[in-house]
């Protein structure tokens, strides 16, 4: 079950950045950094739907953490990669080069206080969706497996 929640949401997370990305790109506007967030939320309730509907059972509680964890560090893997690639196509081969520059003048302990502040609250989000939103899911599947059964 982890494993494919973790490739379900690997899909979705990169599909719906690509989307994002070139929608901003063609439009020309911009996408607040609040909306990954979104992002990761829509995508990590698609993989639980998709994998609580197949299996016909919610995670448990070792699984649900496994899960928020481990979809949290793919879903800052593809960020990362989709930063990186972006950045060199739009503003040419040092673009990623003066991104990392703004970094430097950061202190490292704020820098990891809010990456890890963030990495939490993320985890938090995940624990809901992976943990009360799959039992509410399965519960509804139920309920409707029950009324065409009967």
């Amino acid at each position: 079950m982890i494993i494919k929640t973790i490739l379900n949401f690997s899909g979705l997370y990169a599909a719906l950045q690509f989307c994002v990305i070139i929608t901003g790109h063609v439009f020309n506007f911009e996408i607040p950094a609040g909306a990954q967030i979104g992002l990761m939320l829509g995508a990590a309730y698609g993989a639980m739907m998709t994998s609580v509907s197949a299996l016909g059972r919610a995670p448990s509680r070792s699984e649900n953490w496994v899960l928020s964890v481990s979809v949290n560090l793919c879903a800052v893997i593809i960020s990362l990669i989709f930063l990186a690639t972006t950045l060199y196509f739009t503003g040419g081969r040092y673009a990623l080069q003066e991104f990392m520059m703004v970094f430097s003048n950061i202190p490292v302990a704020v820098f990891f206080i809010g990456v890890g502040g963030a990495f939490l609250l993320q985890v938090a989000f995940c624990l809901l969706v992976f943990g009360k939103a799959a039992r509410r899911h399965l519960l509804k599947a139920q309920a409707e497996q029950a009324k065409t059964g009967a």
